[in-house]
């Protein structure tokens, strides 16, 4: 009797792997429920990662067909300045990028891989550098707790892509302008160029879970507050400029405009 009472208290003295209680309290009650995610020494990042990976899914299957008649649109827009002058190759190799631009592989393939990539990469590299800046700091927290603080803390760049994905289908157009870029050059070139990248990733959501992150690594470190904060503002503002490299090289090599990809994470 005494053994099988053991094993009862045992098992509910066992966390849950699924926490779905912890979703809704991440946006309404941050601070009580950052304690809890701190206190959880197993990984517990799984379930906002695979939400976040869902939406995104859900988003390119979605807008797929809008991304489609933009680039059958612009198959047939102004061809580009000279066009006629140039060689016979150089005019069939331009053609046959443009109709690749509205195939299968371009308008799903291509997004859904950039996207779930940026997601993946990017929440690791901040888990990550964000634990090396806190052991530097003196916290001896684990590489767990600042993944599982910085997975939870992504979860309102899941609210972005609801937004966006019903401003797609609501409007039947791409979203030309992401974050502050509206506030870039037109035509950005050198470092105007990287800063329209770094302005496309910037919103309401991003500031969103950065204050997450403020509101998470306090409990996560263990260290005083203004030092956790500091180590957090550098870690995310590094992470930020190097999330803003491939927009940035994207519109060198192709003269594309910060609205031509898919600036989720």
């Amino acid at each position: 009797m005494t053994e099988e009472l053991d094993l009862d208290l045992t098992q509910e003295e066992q966390p849950r792997r699924w926490r779905f209680d912890w979703i809704l309290p991440t946006f309404l009650r941050p601070r009580r429920t950052f304690v809890q995610i701190a206190e959880q020494e197993k990984p517990a990042w799984l379930l906002p990662m695979l939400l976040l990976s869902l939406l995104i899914l859900i988003n390119i299957l979605v807008i797929g067909p809008v991304r489609r008649e933009a680039a059958l649109m612009n198959m047939s827009g102004e061809l580009p300045p000279g066009y006629e002058w140039w060689l016979p190759e150089e005019q069939a190799r331009y053609q046959e990028t443009i109709s690749k631009s509205a195939g299968f592989f371009s308008i799903y393939v291509t997004p859904l891989l950039g996207s779930l990539g940026g997601l993946w990469i990017a929440w690791f590299l901040l888990g990550s550098i964000l634990h090396l800046g806190l052991t530097l700091g003196g916290s001896r927290s684990s590489n767990t707790s600042a993944l599982n603080l910085t997975a939870w803390a992504s979860l309102p760049l899941g609210v972005r892509i609801l937004v966006q994905t019903i401003a797609v289908l609501a409007s039947r157009s791409l979203v030309k302008t992401p974050g502050l870029s509206g506030f870039a050059a037109a035509e950005p070139a050198g470092f105007s160029a990287f800063l329209a990248a770094l302005l496309a990733l910037i919103d309401i959501y991003l500031i969103w879970q950065f204050v997450l992150l403020l509101v998470g690594v306090v409990p996560v470190a263990g260290i005083a507050r203004g030092k956790a904060w500091i180590i957090t503002a550098i870690v995310f503002l590094l992470i930020l400029a190097l999330r803003a490299l491939p927009g940035f090289i994207g519109m060198q090599l192709s003269g594309l405009n910060t609205g031509g990809g898919f600036f989720y994470f």
